[in-house]
């Protein structure tokens, strides 16, 4: 899952996926034209990345901050870990 915010020049990405040993990773890129920043943050499930996903969501709209349509396409290969 990709969301994206954007306020002017500033810019928010949220990006949810899990990695190659099935944990799940919230990574957040933020900036504006200038700078930009990286974090990754490992959640215990995919109900607990979607949580943080919204409370980042709550504070992007209470900045001013307005979600983006992204043209980008999202596929499920239905790859699971058994």
């Amino acid at each position: 899952m990709i969301v994206r915010w954007q306020k002017n020049h500033q810019y928010r990405v949220i990006r949810i996926y899990r990695d190659l040993v099935g944990d799940w990773i919230v990574e957040q890129c933020w900036g504006d034209t200038f700078s930009s920043h990286q974090s990754r943050t490992l959640v215990d499930s995919r109900q607990a990345a979607r949580a943080l996903m919204l409370q980042i969501n709550r504070e992007q709209r209470s900045q001013g901050f307005r979600r983006c349509v992204s043209g980008e396409e999202q596929l499920d290969f239905g790859f699971e870990l058994h």
